[in-house]
């Protein structure tokens, strides 16, 4: 339920954009199977996955894991697009990322907590479809930011349509603070997010755009610290320090080329 209002509000702020300035959505086929499939990774099956996955991990465990998505996008941008190539550099730093993210989940499969390695491979999931999606984008940079953020929150709505409980709907009071929040996520870091997003991969590429992820578990940290009185265990640390070792790495400058 969460994930789905998300989406569909996000789709009917942005619905109310695209009417108003009058803009045209695409008309071939190739596009619009590259703009599902987009809105499917990008939006329906990550938003339920980093939503299922937090009932079970930290806030600040789950921003750790989301900044893993710069040693994705690396390794999947450097067989599918012509953006970066792996160098030994790079390498290095993809290493020392997902070393990290090895950690992170190896502490709470010492201990045997099973829900948490869930939850946490749950987020892992959602950042590989936000990469893929990317990299989808790149492919329909000519199409307007605001038709394509429109057309994937659209079909991530649909998509999510019949998993959705009529009788839970019904049962919501509209007055909660719960849904206030719902409202917030859909506008703020989901809607305009997606355009801002949407525009600098079609601009600049996924590996670009993926540096921001760096960024995610530093503020997330700060948040959850001083909203819900969480702070990130040793593990966490540990991790979250080899992630932004690896980010630094990799930006080092190599001439040798990997593959």
């Amino acid at each position: 339920m969460v994930a789905f209002g998300r989406i569909s509000l996000a789709a009917t702020f942005l619905l109310f954009i695209v009417f108003y300035n009058k803009y045209t959505f695409p008309k071939d086929k190739e596009s619009w199977l590259i703009l599902i499939l987009a809105g499917i990774l990008n939006n329906a099956i990550p938003f339920y996955l980093i939503s299922w996955g937090q009932q079970y991990i930290s806030s600040s465990t789950a921003s750790i894991m989301l900044s893993s998505g710069p040693f994705i996008a690396l390794i999947l941008s450097h067989y599918t697009t012509k953006d970066e190539k792996l160098t030994l550099f790079k390498l290095i730093g993809v290493l020392l990322g997902f070393l990290g993210v090895f950690i992170l989940i190896g502490g709470d499969f010492v201990v045997g907590d099973i829900d948490a390695i869930y939850g946490q491979l749950a987020v892992l999931l959602a950042t590989i479809g936000y990469i893929s999606s990317g990299i989808l984008i790149r492919k329909v940079r000519n199409i307007n930011v605001v038709i394509c953020s429109t057309s994937m929150f659209l079909t991530a709505t649909l998509v999510m349509l019949p998993f959705v409980s009529i009788v839970e709907i019904m049962s919501i009071d509209f007055r909660s603070v719960s849904v206030m929040s719902i409202i917030y996520l859909a506008i703020v870091p989901t809607a305009i997010a997606s355009l801002v997003r949407v525009k600098l991969v079609q601009r600049v590429g996924i590996q670009f755009m993926s540096q921001v992820s760096y960024l995610i578990p530093i503020f997330a940290i700060i948040w959850a610290w001083i909203f819900l009185d969480e702070l990130p265990n040793s593990n966490a640390i540990i991790a979250l320090f080899l992630i932004l070792l690896g980010l630094y790495i990799r930006s080092l400058k190599s001439k040798i080329n990997l593959f």
